[in-house]
């Protein structure tokens, strides 16, 4: 997988209660022998104020989300690769430059 797929998986709340299938951003893939996957939780859940570390992002025939939704680059999570259910499609190149640059300035602060 590469950086900008967008992937189905099983996501847990913070609280561990319950789980959901959501769709996720790949960051990147580990280099170790494991090969997990580092992903950016998306939701449908469009806030009318859009935080710094979240991009807004309408469903095109590149993504293949179902509605207008929210990347949320401090929503980071590693998965195991078998964990993915489904590769739902990627970033289009406009998305993905802006996702990109959001994570640096995230992890640069």
């Amino acid at each position: 997988m590469k950086t900008g797929d967008i992937v189905l998986i099983p996501f847990s709340a913070a609280d561990l209660a319950d789980t959901k299938v959501r769709p996720a951003v790949v960051i990147c893939e580990t280099k170790d022998t494991y090969k997990d996957l580092v992903v950016s939780v998306i939701s449908s859940v469009v806030s009318k104020t859009i935080a710094a570390n979240e991009i807004l992002v309408k469903p095109t025939n590149t993504n293949h989300l179902r509605a207008t939704s929210i990347i949320k680059v401090d929503r980071i999570l590693t998965i195991k690769r078998e964990e993915v259910i489904l590769r739902l499609g990627k970033l289009g190149i406009t998305d993905l430059t802006i996702f990109k640059q959001k994570f640096h300035t995230f992890i640069d602060k």
